[in-house]
């Protein structure tokens, strides 16, 4: 099966061997992929799996916040895998966080275009990793590390979305003046960043 360079991706996080959940990840392709390539799968949901049935889950094409949601409601059983691959379509920097403070770190990262579009992926498994900047969790820790080709991609996206925060905040009739200064300072960190990376 062919798969998109975003699944492909995901993929590609999956140590050989192991026995995955596939949660949510639409139409089933990754799990028919891993399948052909003989590792053991089962579709569902992180609810309906007891702790020690698989080794690790693929969580693919929902938002960070969600994803986050999903290990809180299934705490117990994310805590017994061995890993899980993740590809956040929105917020990864708040998912990196919350893996970061329940002892969880990231091990393997990818930034992948498809179909135009940037996409983060990453492995993550336990063990407690020291706090990161704030910084790193919007863009990665193995994606810094390795100063990954896209990850200037990566640093423009958040200066644009910082920017278009900010001229909401200047059209806005409300006191917001320090909240423009934070955003206009982290957008100064942002180009300086972006600078180091060139």
């Amino acid at each position: 099966m062919k798969l998109t360079d975003r699944l492909a991706a995901a993929v590609s996080l999956i140590p050989q061997g192991a026995v995955i959940a596939d949660i949510g990840t639409d139409h089933a392709y990754i799990p028919v992929s891993v399948c052909e390539s003989g590792l053991s799968v089962g579709h569902c949901r992180l609810t309906c799996i007891k702790a020690g049935e698989v080794d690790g889950a693929v969580i693919c094409g929902m938002g960070g916040p969600l994803m986050v949601r999903i290990l809180q409601t299934s705490y117990a059983v994310w805590q017994s895998l061995k890993f899980v691959v993740l590809q956040p379509q929105s917020d990864a920097g708040a998912l990196r966080r919350y893996l970061y403070e329940h002892g969880w770190h990231i091990k393997d990262e990818r930034l992948v275009i498809d179909d135009g579009r940037l996409y983060e992926l990453m492995r993550a498994v336990p063990g407690q990793a020291g706090a990161l900047p704030d910084w790193i969790y919007d863009i990665g820790p193995v994606n810094w590390q390795r100063r990954d080709p896209l990850l200037s991609r990566k640093v423009d996206i958040l200066m644009e979305t910082k920017g278009h925060i900010l001229e909401g905040l200047k059209k806005s009739r409300k006191d917001v003046h320090e909240r423009m200064e934070k955003i206009e300072s982290e957008l100064r960190f942002w180009r300086e960043l972006k600078w180091q990376l060139q």
